[in-house]
């Protein structure tokens, strides 16, 4: 506890729940040392198989080697969703093992920070480049695998990986929110035109994702402020902005796809969901 907020907790990966996804084959894009790899593993602890996409294989081999310790199978895929022919060879690769029963679109682009008076709108185009179009280029390329998982089994899921950032607005982030608030609303579309294949479209919008690559952010905006703030400072500041009074870590947020990828939940199509520890409430109904 620090002035009444709480601190990050411990990895929720390290839970060991029953395998809602026993037989079932996951692929997650932008598996890194983050959220990405967290949401792979979470998917292998509660039963999956899963494949593993990335640009470059810095993460991926540690990743696969963890899923099969689990007495899970993993495969890794070096590919880029921004790629036309990238795409293809992951779809053509994925049809080799069998239907694909679990999406998850986690691949992203940060975006360049500024203001858009001053904004080279060039550099604007890459997050939308990445997140909005190479996000719908890989799910068109794998649409195949995943109907016939709909077909086979009833349900195919897809999850896609959003922000808060598209309700909670603040200035400089612009080209990253507005790729993102795209893909919001092609999410509602791709759940309406999908689900007579059995196939689930939903998204999961985190906020501050606690780790390693926040506390780095962190530790810069306390250098900024200067006058001996330090990152705990800076954290302290933000988890008091939320409900619960802490950032969730990756892992976390890594169960709320889970959440979206199991049975429990068979009957949720189209659907928002904050996972972000009350920082951003959505309007009442």
């Amino acid at each position: 506890m620090r002035d009444g907020v709480r601190l990050p907790p411990q990895a929720a990966s390290d839970r060991q729940d029953a395998p809602m996804l026993e037989g079932r084959v996951a692929l997650v894009t932008g598996v890194g040392p983050g959220l990405g790899r967290d949401i792979a593993v979470q998917l292998a602890r509660h039963g999956a198989d899963v494949v593993l996409v990335a640009r470059s294989e810095r993460v991926m081999p540690a990743v696969a080697a963890e899923i099969e310790s689990l007495g899970r199978r993993a495969w890794q895929v070096c590919a880029d969703v921004t790629s036309a022919s990238d795409c293809a060879a992951l779809a053509e690769r994925v049809a080799a093992i069998g239907p694909l029963d679990i999406l998850v679109n986690s691949a992203f682009h940060a975006g360049d920070m500024g203001r858009f008076e001053t904004a080279d709108l060039a550099r604007w185009r890459r997050p939308v480049d990445v997140n909005y179009f190479g996000t719908l280029q890989v799910t068109q390329a794998l649409l195949p695998a995943l109907k016939a998982a709909g077909d086979a089994r009833g349900d195919a899921r897809i999850v896609m990986i959003n922000t808060m950032s598209i309700h909670d607005l603040e200035a400089g982030h612009g080209s990253y929110a507005g790729s993102k608030a795209a893909l919001g609303a092609v999410t509602k579309t791709l759940a309406r035109e999908l689900g007579g294949y059995g196939i689930r479209v939903n998204a999961v919008h985190p906020g501050y994702i606690w780790g390693d690559s926040v506390r780095i952010y962190f530790d810069w905006q306390a250098t900024e402020v200067g006058e001996g703030t330090t990152w705990e400072d800076v954290y302290a500041d933000r988890a008091s902005e939320t409900c619960l009074g802490y950032l969730p870590h990756s892992s976390e947020i890594a169960g709320a796809v889970v959440f979206f990828a199991s049975p429990l939940a068979a009957c949720v199509t189209g659907t928002a969901l904050p996972v972000n520890g009350g920082h951003w409430l959505p309007p009442s109904a």
